[in-house]
């Protein structure tokens, strides 16, 4: 019964609570959106979003308006209209969102036709670099201390150094605050 009822009647159900029209209406609009959302959304868009992502932002964006009291039809009237006017809105707005320069999917790269920096062993120059800037980072450091920023640099646990070193970890807390200055210091000087 409820699914042969009218929007209107449907509508009205909603917003007093009866989930059953809700579904009633999402199943007699959905594989009608997503047609209509596959047919407006131009290729490119695609590859980003996926139609039934933007079905699924139409729909909910259409039962808040219901449940804010923003729509109303006619006895006999259909929501189809009122969707498809949110959907090509909704798709004209994702498409702008995402040829906008910093999301333009024609500027993508893939990983796999990109040189990952990570992949691969520092030049020789970079390595001098590194070694110079832990150098510079070291060098106000008594041997003690210089030890201890190793161990950091090494990525070992703070009360594990404070263990092996003897000492407590407020006093490594300290160091790796002093190397870090010297390190933002000897960053800027570049």
């Amino acid at each position: 019964m409820v699914e042969n009822a009218p929007d209107r009647d449907l509508i009205s159900a909603y917003k007093a609570g009866d989930e059953q029209a809700a579904s009633a209406l999402f199943e007699r609009y959905h594989a009608r959106l997503i047609g209509l959302v596959r047919r407006q959304t131009g290729w490119r868009l695609k590859e980003v979003e996926e139609s039934t992502d933007m079905a699924q932002s139409v729909l909910g964006s259409l039962f808040a308006q219901m449940r804010q009291n923003r729509i109303e039809i006619g006895p006999n009237d259909s929501l189809w209209p009122l969707i498809v006017t949110i959907t090509l809105n909704k798709v004209r707005n994702r498409g702008k969102f995402w040829q906008r320069e910093r999301r333009d999917p024609s500027r993508e790269v893939p990983i796999s036709d990109a040189a990952d920096p990570l992949e691969k062993e520092p030049s020789p120059e970079d390595a001098a670099i590194a070694q110079d800037l832990i150098e510079r980072l070291l060098a106000p450091f008594s041997e003690r201390r210089r030890k201890i920023v190793e161990l950091i640099l090494a990525g070992e646990p703070v009360g594990q150094i404070a263990a092996q070193m003897g000492t407590t970890e407020r006093t490594i807390y300290n160091t790796r605050q002093a190397a870090a200055k010297i390190l933002e210091q000897a960053l800027a000087a570049d």
